[in-house]
């Protein structure tokens, strides 16, 4: 077999959209429509996958203190 003659290999659709989880769509990925990628982006705009730590309210004593 030529290798010019080869088809280009198709691009994979597994996984699970982590929204609904429906197959994946290539042109989504990792997601299976522009709905659900949306869906999420939101979610990370409102914070709900913030990360737990500690308070952000550093006086700047506090910040020069920590450079020194």
């Amino acid at each position: 077999m030529n290798a010019g003659s080869r088809k280009p290999a198709e691009p994979k659709t597994s996984g699970r959209c982590p929204t609904c989880a429906k197959p994946t769509a290539p042109e989504h990925r990792p997601f299976c429509s522009r709905r659900c990628a949306e869906i999420d982006l939101g979610r990370w705009l409102k914070g709900a996958y913030a990360v737990p730590g500690e308070s952000g309210n550093i006086d700047d004593a506090t910040i020069d203190d920590e450079l020194d």
